[in-house]
């Protein structure tokens, strides 16, 4: 099994800390200084549809869907069970589990969603920062091998 060094695997674990930190406080310009010049993201919405975008600035517009909606406050995104594979020199493909939590006390938190992400991380100007990510449900390809 391939690993990045352990100097790489602490910064990038950072940077997925980095990243919820930045998602759930509402930091729309910190979020997106996490992303590559280039980078694509592409989340599935509600209704099953993929929404691609591509580069910091349409990336912007992903997040300000969220930090501008009155009832986002609150949530807290989580991302765990890092699996790496390498992806050449200086770029980590990242997949791990990810869910988020809705808390607005008093009131009980609850598990508003989750599933998985499947990211490529690309060293840019000595820093780790993500250079594509897909957001998806817990449901379809990643479950094929039970289909049948």
């Amino acid at each position: 099994m391939t690993r990045p060094p352990v100097e790489d695997e602490l910064a990038i674990r950072e940077l997925y800390a980095r990243y919820c930190w930045a998602l759930d406080t509402g930091d729309t310009d910190g979020y997106c200084a996490l992303f590559t010049e280039d980078a694509e993201a592409t989340e599935e919405t509600a209704s099953g549809e993929l929404e691609v975008r591509k580069g910091r600035e349409e990336i912007r517009k992903l997040v300000l869907k969220f930090h501008e909606r009155p009832d986002f406050p609150g949530h807290q995104h989580q991302m765990a069970q890092l699996v790496f594979e390498a992806d050449g020199p200086d770029r980590w493909i990242v997949r791990s589990y990810a869910w988020a939590t809705i808390n607005r006390p008093p009131a009980h938190p609850y598990l508003h969603w989750c599933g998985h992400i499947r990211d490529v991380v690309a060293r840019e100007g000595g820093q780790w920062k993500i250079a594509a990510k897909a957001i998806m449900g817990w449901s379809g390809e990643v479950l094929a091998r039970f289909e049948g």
